[in-house]
């Protein structure tokens, strides 16, 4: 049986492949019109460009070219201008999406009360155990997913729906604040190496039970139950899920109760993101693996926890230790793949290796696009594709994905700020502002948004706002934040960044700095002290520092595109060849 949609002010019928606008009937070829419908199918989420071709033209090899020459013809046939689209928007070198609402129209009435977007709800500890916390909130997690790999489906992230844990809202008002169609409610309960999930699915508009479900399983059993319940959920709500989804959603692999736990134990400290607590999650991942060696997930879950200690931002780790860590991260996703193929998450672990240690543009941005593929409503591989457009200085694309990535995880105080960051990095501070606020809005002493906003109004030469900023964030104590308001009194901008380098600022990590002097250290970090010279007019020191951090194969040299510091050096040969050298496009 097909599908219709209602398109903005377009009727489209996949029963009998008709476009209607005000009663009159548009003329699409079958090709074009099998374009059309993948991309409602999809709606609003993009469509790779690789995907499309694959749905358009199932038993033929064509190239882009093809699949761009038939978006212009759709185009035209709904009069839809590309600059400034109604109905298909592109996503440059990656993909298409409809601009426009979609709403499917069910043969029955029911289509007023039509689920194309939902959040999973905290599931409820009935355990009894305070101590199985850790359990409830993996099953959580673990479903959110499963209907995260159905396209057809917006899902709203774990940590925004975690926001709601023992919430005494209704499912009416959390609808309305993640801005979905309908929630899942329900409840764990373990015993006896047995697990009982009650699960209900509520429309919001009306605060209606539409469906609900018990799943009563042994322990080992629980990856396929989160699959039974993802494909009961899509059933009931008429998703779409193709044959491809299906199969990745058909997962009946057993895991023996103690390595399940080790499991569900380190994902639940890998989300708490703090060091001690990532380091225990490794801990647990390491101990699951030993139990099961096999088990594909936990390799996959290892490697973004190694890969949350390597990445160079945030963190007091030296070049060689956080290289060590990506290193780590890099072995882990690849067993994890040679396991299991589509496991997204591996895939978007596996990017972040190539792009920060191996300086691979080309293979992060096709690592990117398959885990994207199995996974279109991950939040955080949509962040990594920003980061990836960032280095580039693709603003449009980064801005994109930026949007994409909120959309999905709007309340994720982490995410927030990385966005701030990544807008930062393509000069858009009064969007970086906008997320700061958000940001702040949701904790006001966050440090890391601080700590950005600080390098914002660095940027715009606004000296006093960046040190309050700085001290906020805790770079600075009280007596530190004094010192450098003096020396900038005193001595005026140039001052103020002789005595940054005199303090090592930032080449020690994030370590607070309180006004005294400090020695060099093993591990110093030059590409800091780089953009010290570099705000000094000094090009010769700075590129000093920047040719050490090229030597050591420091992650941040993928930014030297995009950092504002670095603009006094962009017309010199030298800075232009480490550009060329490093394979930045």
């Amino acid at each position: 049986m097909g599908e219709r949609y209602q398109i903005g002010d377009l009727t489209v019928d996949t029963n009998n492949g008709s476009v209607a606008r005000d009663d009159k009937t548009l003329n699409l070829s079958p090709r074009t019109f099998r374009l059309l419908s993948a991309l409602a199918q999809r709606a609003p989420n993009f469509v790779s460009r690789q995907e499309l071709l694959e749905t358009v033209w199932p038993d033929e090899f064509v190239n882009d070219e093809a699949l761009s020459q038939r978006v212009r013809v759709l185009r035209e046939a709904l009069g839809d201008p590309s600059e400034n689209p109604r109905y298909v928007a592109a996503l440059r070198g990656w993909g298409y999406r409809l601009v426009a609402p979609v709403e499917r129209v069910e043969a029955s009435a029911a289509s007023s009360r039509a689920i194309r977007s939902l959040a999973v709800l905290p599931l409820t500890n009935i355990t009894g155990d305070p101590q199985l916390e850790y359990f409830a909130d993996g099953m959580t997690e673990s479903l959110i997913s499963a209907l995260a790999k159905i396209g057809a489906l917006k899902v709203i992230s774990r940590t925004s729906a975690m926001t709601y844990k023992h919430s005494a809202k209704k499912a009416p008002q959390i609808a309305r604040e993640l801005r979905v169609d309908a929630v899942v409610e329900g409840t764990v309960l373990v015993a006896n190496e047995r697990v009982r999930v009650s699960a209900q699915l509520v429309y919001a508009a009306t605060d209606e039970h539409l469906w609900a479900e018990i799943y009563d399983r042994d322990l080992g059993d629980v990856l396929a139950l989160h699959s039974e319940l993802a494909q009961g959920i899509a059933r009931e709500i008429h998703a779409v899920v193709t044959p491809e989804e299906t199969k990745r959603l058909d997962k009946n692999y057993r895991v023996a109760p103690p390595v399940l736990e080790a499991y569900l134990k380190g994902t639940y400290f890998l989300n708490k993101f703090t060091p001690p607590d990532v380091d225990r999650a490794i801990s647990c991942f390491e101990q699951a693996i030993a139990g099961d060696p096999l088990f594909a997930e936990v390799h996959s879950a290892l490697a973004w926890a190694y890969g949350v200690r390597g990445i160079p931002a945030g963190n007091n780790y030296s070049v060689d230790t956080q290289r060590q860590f990506l290193v780590m991260a890099g072995k882990a996703a690849e067993r994890a793949l040679l396991l299991d193929q589509t496991l997204a998450e591996a895939h978007g672990a596996a990017a972040m290796v190539l792009l920060f240690h191996d300086w691979n543009w080309r293979g992060t941005e096709q690592a990117l696009d398959r885990a994207l593929r199995l996974q279109p409503n991950s939040a955080l591989i949509q962040l990594y594709r920003a980061c990836l457009a960032a280095t580039e200085l693709d603003t449009e694309k980064a801005r994109e994905a930026l949007r994409c990535a909120i959309e999905l995880d709007p309340v994720n105080l982490a995410y927030l700020s990385v966005a701030e960051e990544i807008c930062y990095w393509i000069r858009d501070y009064s969007q970086a502002m906008d997320y700061a606020s958000r940001a702040l809005d949701l904790f006001p002493a966050f440090p890391r948004t601080h700590y950005i906003l600080a390098r914002i109004h660095e940027a715009q030469g606004r000296i006093e706002e960046m040190i309050a900023e700085y001290e906020k964030a805790g770079l600075f104590t009280n007596s530190g934040a004094t010192a450098a308001r003096r020396e900038f009194r005193e001595g005026g901008v140039a001052g103020y960044y002789r005595w940054a380098l005199d303090m090592h600022l930032g080449a020690m990590g994030d370590l607070p700095v309180d006004g005294t002097k400090r020695g060099r250290r093993e591990g110093e970090q030059q590409f800091f002290r780089a953009r010290n010279y570099a705000r000094l007019g000094d090009v010769d020191n700075a590129i000093k520092c920047l040719e050490k951090s090229y030597k050591e194969h420091d992650g941040r040299m993928v930014l030297l595109k995009t950092w504002e510091w670095f603009d006094p050096l962009r017309s010199d040969p030298r800075f232009q060849d480490l550009v060329q050298r490093i394979g930045i496009p």
